[in-house]
């Protein structure tokens, strides 16, 4: 039942209208009539009105007073006036109190029915919408754990880059995010056996996905939250908010969470971590930096865990619609010396069949002329001829091509026609180059050297450089920088009194859980089970 106050100083007209409408079969029950405002304002508290029916000219407070006053304190009450014609021109030019309607004196009581009648049809709809607003929010609240994970993915994809707007929604979906923290990305890469995902039922898939997603959230301690996000059955990504800003200590974390999905799960993760930021709309950029690390396939090698900061790429610009003239140049001299079809079919996918770029027939062809220029000056640089003729002749026949496949076909034959004049060309040079590398390993592998650094002392980029390392010798400089740093720690730890913090930074880490689980995957045992094994009488 909706609740009515009646309020007319005239006691003739307020007992009126109270008995000339059956206001049983409206659902209304009138709770109170009063002789002016302040004695309807006295019990407003107590008997709590949906509606006011209220005379305009009262004693001591008028309808209009009244009004303002229930506004301010009992906003979703309607009040209806009512009054004479010397007065409704005085309630129409008052002050917008949000009053629902007008009635004239004498009061007619089908007028006021009807008005009460829409008046009564407004509230239905917005009881029927606040039902509705808490049936949703119940859903929402049972639903919660999948719509802050969906959000978070939807901030991690750039779909969110109004920073109020995003700490508004983490407000609302109540996000376990610390305040004024640092923020990092961890991408975990679980990649699963040939023929794993075929033979795996459905509740082992979904048992899987929340144990890693259960991992994640219990690596978080009171300094650092650490927020699960899934992306595939096999991608996950770790929003960390680390409230001392240590990022040491969100490589332990990492390295922690690594150990822990490989023990407990048989999963053997790879992980990539993004540098830091404080501001969350950031956030995007910090989850392409991890994704870059986790993906890098030169430099990832049997190491689990990648800093973005230790790949050679540190540019973070997003993929223009036209590339740059020195990425496609470096990435086609890569290809052309030691890259495989598998390779090939990645430079295309990156160039042409990326499917979020959906580019369009002036930049497949503008592309492949590039490709077609490119592939001249590599051609003059080890001493070829050319291969396509001069550029009329190369653009006349990309011209006439009428599908993206005939491109993306005519480029793939192209590289392998050039691969195969190039092969081996260079082979002694190749071994000096491989020389000076290792050379600069054996010297420097006490230091913080990146692949950049190591690079660049054989004047060759980290993508090259590290490509024709791992045609000589089938592993990455990565891995040959671990495999030499972890031999020189297994002679350090035999020395006597050695101890592993000081053998880790010896060898060039700064972060001893590094250091232990780089060691443990290349030996098969920790260094202190090395060092006591070492130490035992033969």
């Amino acid at each position: 039942m909706f609740r009515l106050f009646i309020v007319d100083d005239n006691k003739y007209e307020r007992n009126g209208i109270k008995e000339s409408i059956d206001w049983q079969s409206l659902g209304i029950q009138v709770v109170g009539t009063f002789a002016n405002g302040l004695e309807a304002l006295t019990r407003i508290d107590e008997l709590k009105p949906h509606i006011v029916i209220t005379d305009i000219a009262m004693p001591l407070m008028n309808g209009v007073e009244m009004s303002e006053r229930i506004r301010q304190s009992h906003p979703d009450v309607k009040i209806i006036f009512i009054s004479c014609h010397s007065d409704f021109e005085f309630a129409k030019s008052a002050v917008d109190l949000g009053i629902y309607g007008y009635v004239l004196k004498p009061i007619i009581a089908d007028e006021l029915e009807r008005a009460l009648h829409k008046l009564l049809a407004e509230f239905t709809e917005q009881h029927r919408e606040q039902m509705e607003k808490e049936r949703m929010m119940q859903q929402l609240e049972g639903m919660l754990p999948l719509v802050q994970e969906q959000f978070l993915k939807e901030v991690l994809l750039g779909n969110f880059r109004n920073e109020d707007d995003i700490r508004q929604r983490i407000e609302f979906l109540a996000l376990p995010i610390i305040e004024h923290a640092t923020m990092s990305v961890i991408s975990v890469k679980c990649p699963r056996a040939e023929g794993e995902r075929e033979r795996q039922s459905a509740m082992d898939a979904y048992f899987q996905s929340y144990s890693i997603k259960n991992r994640i959230a219990r690596s978080e301690t009171p300094e650092r939250a650490m927020v699960p996000v899934q992306f595939s059955a096999e991608d996950y990504a770790a929003i960390v908010f680390d409230q001392q800003g240590d990022k040491q200590g969100v490589i332990d974390a990492a390295v922690q969470l690594n150990t822990s999905i490989s023990a407990e799960l048989g999963i053997q993760a790879t992980m990539g971590i993004s540098t830091c930021s404080r501001e969350l709309t950031e956030l995007e950029r910090l989850y392409k930096q991890s994704q870059k690390a986790v993906n890098t396939r030169f430099y990832s090698g049997s190491n689990p865990i990648i800093l973005f900061e230790e790949i050679d790429d540190r540019s973070d610009s997003p993929f223009e619609e036209m590339p740059s003239l020195e990425d496609v140049y470096q990435d086609m001299k890569a290809l052309m010396s030691f890259g495989s079809g598998q390779d090939i079919e990645e430079f295309i996918g990156k160039y042409l069949n990326d499917e979020s770029a959906k580019h369009g027939e002036s930049y497949v062809k503008g592309f492949a002329l590039l490709f077609s220029h490119l592939t001249g000056i590599l051609l003059l640089e080890s001493n070829q001829p050319g291969h396509f003729g001069d550029n009329a002749a190369a653009w006349d026949k990309l011209n006439r091509m009428s599908t993206k496949e005939d491109v993306v076909q005519w480029v793939r034959q192209t590289f392998a026609a050039i691969k195969e004049r190039l092969t081996d060309r260079n082979a002694s040079r190749n071994v000096k180059v491989i020389g000076a590398i290792k050379q600069m390993i054996h010297d420097n592998y006490h230091e913080q050297i990146s692949i950049e650094d190591i690079s660049k002392s054989v004047y060759l980029s980290g993508r090259h450089a590290n490509g024709l390392f791992k045609k000589e010798t089938s592993q990455t400089i990565f891995d040959y920088l671990i495999q030499f740093r972890i031999e020189k720690a297994k002679q350090l730890l035999k020395e006597e009194g050695s101890k592993v913090a000081a053998v880790a930074e010896a060898v060039g880490y700064l972060n001893t859980s590094y250091f232990i689980l780089a060691f443990k995957k290349n030996v098969g045992m920790t260094p202190a089970e090395f060092k006591s094994k070492a130490a035992l009488p033969l």
